[in-house]
């Protein structure tokens, strides 16, 4: 999650990523299909669609099966290769993977973008009649054929509610801010606040962005500990802070209510241990799953949802079972 949302956070000072870059990416694999199919722009067969993340482990893991579980279960319908880089700030990487699908032929590319770098190779995709559809992040500067991700502004806001019910007037909750200017990141901030607004709670922000970063939320925990010495909770726009500040609270054996967002398995161990409280979980097995759906059907001319909600599920202690294993 760190290294993912520092490669967003490059896209929101419009920077273009440098890296090093091996052609062939970080990971290539091929999902086959079978038989005919009746549809009009697969006549021949299968249409063969890239997914393309920004790297592999995790969060990216679970994009590509719930890519694959598609292609398994629609083998008529569509061929998948799966392509990923090494690192997913490697957006040199990413360009080529994107020309490669256009040259073997591909009819859609499901991408998770790097950064405004990738556009022109996106361009010439598109001019090239090939589908494009974006997941979990969108791209200033580029429209995609259909965009699936997590409705921040409504996932904001419904970890607003549920923080509501965990806190009382006079309590003081320290907000982690990931990365300004990223409009995911941004949202779930902002509907926090919206949902507090009123309610008594005193808001305050960590002087530092996280950059979604353990470490940095475990020290920005600490400077709000030593600002605001009466901070009852903390609450941070990614997981990763949130189990720095966890590991801050238990040190200094000071009792903390704790939330995070994103549905990180280690997050949801630590609710189970009561060290944390509460996380809102994305699912990168959906946005693909339903990205990959969107695609074959914007190449079948059928109609779909160019902006699919893939949801957030509240994990508490009661549920945290189901998601202490596996992103979901």
């Amino acid at each position: 999650m760190t290294t993912r949302w520092k490669a967003l956070g490059v896209i929101a000072a419009a920077g273009v990523l440098v890296a090093g870059c091996s052609s062939s990416g970080g990971s290539n694999s091929a999902v086959g299909g079978g038989g005919a199919t009746s549809s009009a722009a697969a006549d021949s067969g299968p249409v063969k669609v890239t997914l393309i993340t920004k790297a592999t482990g995790g969060f990216w893991d679970a994009m590509i099966a719930g890519a694959k579980k598609y292609a398994t279960d629609n083998p008529t319908k569509v061929t998948l290769t799966t392509l990923a880089c090494k690192t997913n700030d490697d957006t040199p990487c990413q360009i080529a993977q994107i020309q490669d699908s256009v040259t073997k032929g591909n009819k859609a590319i499901v991408v998770s973008p790097m950064g405004p770098g990738v556009i022109p190779a996106l361009e010439k995709a598109r001019q090239a009649g090939v589908k494009i559809v974006f997941v979990d992040n969108t791209l200033p500067g580029f429209t995609p054929d259909a965009v699936s991700a997590t409705d921040n502004v409504k996932g904001g806001i419904e970890a607003g509610d549920y923080i509501k019910t965990q806190l009382k007037s006079g309590d003081t909750i320290g907000l982690l801010i990931a990365v300004k200017g990223v409009p995911a990141l941004d949202a779930r901030i902002d509907g926090v606040k919206k949902q507090l607004d009123g309610t008594g709670i005193t808001v305050v922000e960590g002087g530092q962005q996280t950059t979604c970063d353990p470490k940095i939320g475990a020290t920005v925990t600490q400077d709000l500990l030593t600002r605001y010495p009466n901070l009852t909770a903390i609450y941070s726009a990614c997981d990763s802070p949130a189990i720095g500040a966890s590991t801050v609270a238990k040190q200094k054996n000071r009792p903390l209510k704790i939330f995070g967002y994103d549905g990180d398995p280690d997050m949801s161990k630590l609710i189970l241990a009561g060290d944390t409280v509460a996380t809102m979980a994305q699912s990168p097995f959906k946005m693909t799953n339903l990205g990959i759906k969107a695609a074959v059907s914007a190449l079948d001319g059928q109609a779909y949802d160019k902006a699919i909600d893939t949801g957030v599920t509240l994990v508490t202690k009661e549920n945290a079972g189901q998601f202490k294993d596996a992103w979901q």
